[in-house]
Formats: C-alpha cells, structure tokens, sequence
C-alpha cells in the first residue's frame, strides 16, 4: 500500500484531519484498529461549549461550534445537534471562581462569542426547577449544546470519503518504519503501507505507539466514570430531540450535566479527573461503574436539579481521558523524526475542536501559515519534563 498522507485512528480528530487533507487533494489513508468511534470519541459525552480560560482554545471552539451548527444543512449528514444553550456556574462560597467565569465571560465577549453573565434569577429562569443561590455566578452560552458522538464520528467518516480520503476499519499499526530519522511508512496488520507523512491521532493509545521509537511525550491516560439518570418522565414536556435543561458545567457540585434526547437520559460525570484511575495499559478499561460514582452523580446533580433524586438508574459508561501536564493537547510535528506529526492529549475536551483541529493540521502540512489553531500553543516540545499535572477541563 502506498499512501501520501497516513493518518491513525479512527475518532473524530482523525477522521477531521483526514478530510480536511483530502480536501485539498492529498491523498489520504486513514486506518483505525476496530470501528470508527472506538475510542475516547465514542464515549465522549460531546459537549460544544466555548468558555475557556485560554484564547487559544475559546477560538477553537468558537469556530468549531460553527462547524457543527452548520453540518447537517452543508452535508446532509445527520449529527444529532441540539442547540441547549450551555451554562456554567459558579457557587456564591467560590469568590476565585466567580471572579474567574466574570473574567472568561469579558474575554470571550471580545473574541465574538456569545456569552453573558448571569445571575442566581436568570439562572432560575434558564433552568426550570433548579436551585441557585443569590449570589451565584454563570456564563451562559445561548448557542452552545451537543451532537450525538457516535453519529457524528459516522457523519464525518463519511464526509472524509466524498472528500477522497480511503478509510479502512479493521487495521491495526504495528509499528512505523524510519528511515534517515524520517518515517517513511508502516507496518499494519493489513501489510506495509509506504507513506510520506504519518500523523498519530490515536487517543490513549499514542504513547504506546511512540515509546518503540525511545520517543516519551507527556501523556497519561485516566479512566473517567459517567453515570446517567431515567428522564422519561419530563421528557413529554419537550419537542422530540430537544433538551430537558441546558447542559451544565457545575463548578459549584463540581459535576457536568447533559440530558441525552436519543437515550431519554441525562449523563453526568466529575469536571475534574484528579482522582480517576490512570491506565497503563488503555486496552485495560474496566467497563464496570463504581457503586460510588452512581451515588455520587445522583447527589451532585439532584443538588442543582431535586427531580434527578427519585429518578431511575439508566446506565453507566467508563471511558478514556489522555492528559498532558497543562491540559492542553500535542499537536504538531514530534520532536527528533522528521515527518511525524501528533495530535493528542485533548484532557477531555477534544470533540470540541475537532472540526479546528482539522483545518490547522492540514494548513501545517501544506506548508502554509496555520490559522485555524496556534501552533507553538500545542508544540509538542513546550515540556521541560517537571511541569505539574492540572485537573480540571480547561477551565
């Protein structure tokens, strides 16, 4: 096999970095070991929300939520997108919080995005039935939601096919040949593929495919734990594939919130990921719930929404996160082999700027200025090897 461009890993990063070159006419082979979504990007709770701390990332998003909002009627391709609004609150016992969320909301403003910042009685009104003290802060976000994950990925898999991109499921990297500290191809479980750029977008599995080459970039992988709660019982109450109630980022409870229209449930899980277990080996995912995550996902969101309380268990999901010290993901060529460029590390945030991602890797390949992302932002050569581990999503 031969190919000009080798793109890893079937998830919404890869399959947008594949598109997005295919686009301009290169040609594009982009393999992934099982099915597309089979990774972090089929699990991912799918949250488009713009309020970051970092400029960088906001614009990414901004632009990104562009992307999604506009999918469907460009494309045709169905994306489950719901425009629920996003509102992310602070607690009036978090005076760092609040003056933090007051400073995003001013950013923000300035970068075009719409946001406002609100208070406990517009809360209220935002959010039927849910509880906010005077004196809480938020940011509301009126054009921010979610998509449906794994139809997206499916959408965008066939978005990088129109565009000329061969996509194979069912192919598994077994290691990358160089030649002169350039790769020049690699080893599949489908035969050799000859290639003259590789970019790795495989998730939690990066690290793995990196350290043959004695190459140790700063990624770890934790295991995030999802609980989600019955909401059939509300669910009359809104148009068919509408939302319940906006998707909540809780600093307050210290849990997000989305309500799910497809499975008639809301999903929530930790805003943090301080205290997930980290895996050595990602193939190692227990899929199993912790009794404890349960329990404390119903008692986190009934404090903000009382209904969630009494309502039913409707499932549970384990996942990956892979992390970099700062949050912020590796995108870019890796240091000391020559054509071999990476983009991981997303810190549970990446189906956000998937769509931005795609657009700056292919403008780097080109050869052309990167617009779409700065790239000495996410240089994956910015660590020294003692940076500290942050914990929370880019917030």
């Amino acid at each position: 096999m031969h190919a000009e461009l080798l793109v890893v890993g079937g998830g919404i990063m890869g399959l947008a970095i594949a598109e997005h070159c295919a686009r301009r006419g290169a040609g594009v082979l982009l393999i992934e070991r099982r099915e597309l979504g089979a990774g972090s990007s089929g699990r991912s709770g799918a949250i488009l929300r713009q309020h970051y701390r970092d400029a960088q990332v906001a614009r990414m998003a901004r632009d990104s939520l562009a992307v999604y909002a506009g999918f469907e009627e460009e494309t045709g391709l169905g994306i489950g997108f719901v425009r629920s609004g996003v509102l992310t609150v602070a607690g009036p016992g978090q005076p760092e919080w609040c003056r933090r969320v007051r400073e995003n909301v001013a950013m923000l403003r300035g970068l075009g995005i719409e946001t406002e910042l609100v208070d406990a009685a517009r809360m209220r009104a935002l959010v039927p039935g849910g509880r906010f003290a005077e004196g809480a802060v938020g940011a509301w976000e009126p054009g921010g939601g979610f998509v449906d994950p794994l139809r997206t990925v499916a959408a965008f898999g066939t978005l990088a096919r129109r565009s000329g991109a061969e996509v194979r499921t069912g192919v598994e990297l077994s290691g990358l040949e160089l030649e002169g500290g350039r790769v020049v191809g690699a080893r599949t479980s489908a035969g050799s593929v000859r290639c003259e750029r590789v970019v790795l977008v495989a998730g939690p599995w990066t690290r793995r495919l990196l350290e043959p080459l004695g190459i140790r970039l700063p990624l770890r992988v934790v295991r995030p734990e999802n609980h989600y709660l019955d909401a059939a019982d509300a669910a009359a109450r809104v148009p068919a594939g509408a939302a319940l109630h906006p998707v909540l980022i809780d600093l307050e409870h210290e849990c997000y919130a989305r309500y799910d229209p497809a499975g008639v449930r809301t999903r929530t899980g930790r805003v943090d990921y301080d205290d997930d277990e980290e895996l050595d080996d990602p193939d190692a995912l227990r899929e199993e719930v912790s009794a404890e995550l349960k329990a404390w996902a119903r008692a986190a969101l009934a404090r903000r929404l009382p209904p969630y309380a009494t309502r039913p268990d409707a499932g549970s999901i384990a996942a990956w996160y892979t992390l970099t010290p700062d949050a912020q993901a590796l995108i870019g060529p890796v240091p000391g082999v020559a054509d071999l460029y990476v983009a991981s590390g997303f810190s549970g945030h990446g189906f956000k700027l998937a769509p931005s991602v795609g657009a700056g890797v292919a403008q780097m390949l080109a050869g052309e200025p990167v617009t779409a992302f700065d790239p000495a932002f996410f240089d994956p050569a910015r660590f020294r090897g003692d940076e500290g581990w942050s914990g929370r999503f880019g917030l």
